[in-house]
């Protein structure tokens, strides 16, 4: 199954994405079919058969070309705006392509493109707020675990936690991540280099 992905639909992915990344008539015309404007978020962007969500679902395909090629595609449909492709896949989906291109704190790509606006829908500006950004549609609300418990019992767990990551990081199993000023993905001791202490001394009265 890879294979033919890889071979009968990434070159004309990759066709689809250049004639976007360099026509605007292109690209709108295309946009119009894959990324119609939002109206319905109750349902995640990989779930269903139209062509978003059959491409979403490839962002996350075994296969790195396959999944890189989906990607990239969606990304310049999205004018290679962050906000944008987030709005239509969920940061969970994107993260990989935001990995690679070191645009994880957000921003665009290194493309020019025109100013017009993309317009939502009525529908997407009431939901927007209850979106959750990771999965990209409106979750039902879910009752909270720690509503009930005591301060101690909160502490207790947190501190479970806290032990669990520490193990795992000390036996290499998971490494800490934090994200560069420049928005590429760093060992989080990286990251905490240079920054102000929150409890500094050193500040003059």
């Amino acid at each position: 199954m890879g294979s033919n992905y890889k071979e009968g639909l990434t070159p004309v992915l990759s066709l689809l994405t250049e004639g976007s990344r360099c026509h605007r008539e292109i690209r709108r015309f295309i946009k119009t079919q894959v990324l119609p404007p939002l109206k319905d978020v109750k349902i995640r962007p990989e779930v269903g058969t139209t062509i978003r969500n059959k491409l979403v679902r490839l962002m996350t395909h075994v296969d790195m070309g396959v999944k890189q090629t989906a990607a990239e595609f969606l990304f310049v449909l999205c004018k290679e705006s962050v906000d944008n492709l987030l709005k239509y896949t969920g940061y969970g989906n994107a993260a990989g392509l935001l990995v690679a291109r070191g645009l994880l704190a957000g921003g665009r790509g290194e493309t020019q493109y025109s100013e017009d606006e993309d317009s939502d829908t009525d529908e997407y500006k009431s939901a927007k707020p209850f979106i959750n950004p990771i999965t990209g549609h409106v979750e039902e609300p879910m009752p909270n675990p720690i509503e009930e418990m005591t301060e101690e019992q909160k502490e207790y767990e947190a501190e479970k936690l806290a032990n669990m990551f520490d193990k795992l990081s000390r036996q290499n199993v998971i490494r800490p991540m934090g994200v560069r000023p420049d928005g590429t993905l760093a060992p989080l001791e990286e990251t905490l280099i240079g920054r102000p202490e929150e409890n500094s001394d050193t500040d003059s009265d």
